[in-house]
């Protein structure tokens, strides 16, 4: 291979490299750029691998998500509003019950059925994923992206069977070294949990009972 046809980063698949990939799937030659790019499948292959890169991020992996992720309260507006980037929001369940959720970029609190959050609210934390772009996300995982990306957009272009199938193993050996690099990186464990992430909540008598008597006092 020619130096012309390296990527900067060794190692690393480009985005530029993911869309000829695709284009090559459809016998057709690649580009060199995609900045203001004038041909249309060109154009078409690169929304395609967005569109997987997105959906992709949303299952949650361990270099996207993060655990009692904290949000601070805007004082001015008594509202708490998030990232662009978080696709999953999800306050402690055995705190808060699904009290809050995440409604566009701001969180909602159902009880209320407001915006709003009460003084004794400061902020919140909560499990969240992010979407992060193409160059902070790992190669296996953009890897197993420009393969699928490849073997959808020949079937959206073409309907070819023949590449169909084809592509379609090689979707699968990508998505199988995907899971043995995220489990070597997330080093699960049922008990702990794993390295900085909390332990798996377990049933508490003393803790179903304090919230009976809350229920009493309230009542």
């Amino acid at each position: 291979m020619g130096l012309a046809n390296q990527a900067i980063t060794p190692g690393r698949t480009t985005l530029l490299e993911a869309v000829n990939i695709c284009l090559q799937n459809i016998g057709e030659q690649p580009v060199n750029s995609l900045e203001n790019q004038q041909i249309v499948e060109a154009t078409m292959a690169e929304r395609t691998i967005l569109e997987f890169h997105k959906e992709g991020q949303t299952r949650g992996w361990s270099w996207n998500t993060e655990q009692g992720y904290e949000f601070a309260k805007n004082n001015a507006t008594n509202q708490i509003t998030v990232p662009a980037n978080v696709v999953s929001f999800a306050p402690d369940a055995y705190r808060w019950a699904g009290r809050f959720q995440l409604r566009g970029q701001r969180v909602y609190d159902k009880e209320k059925r407001t915006y709003n959050l009460e003084a004794g609210i400061t902020s919140l934390e909560a499990d969240v994923v992010w979407l992060l772009p193409w160059d902070e996300c790992p190669e296996a995982f953009n890897r197993w992206v420009t393969i699928r990306s490849a073997r959808v957009f020949s079937d959206r272009v073409l309907s070819s069977d023949s590449i169909f199938k084809y592509t379609a193993l090689d979707e699968q050996m990508a998505l199988v070294e995907l899971q043995r690099v995220e489990i070597e990186q997330a080093q699960p464990n049922s008990l702990t949990g794993g390295p900085g992430l909390r332990p798996f909540p377990t049933y508490s008598p003393g803790l179903g009972l304090l919230g009976r008597n809350e229920g009493y006092l309230r009542g």
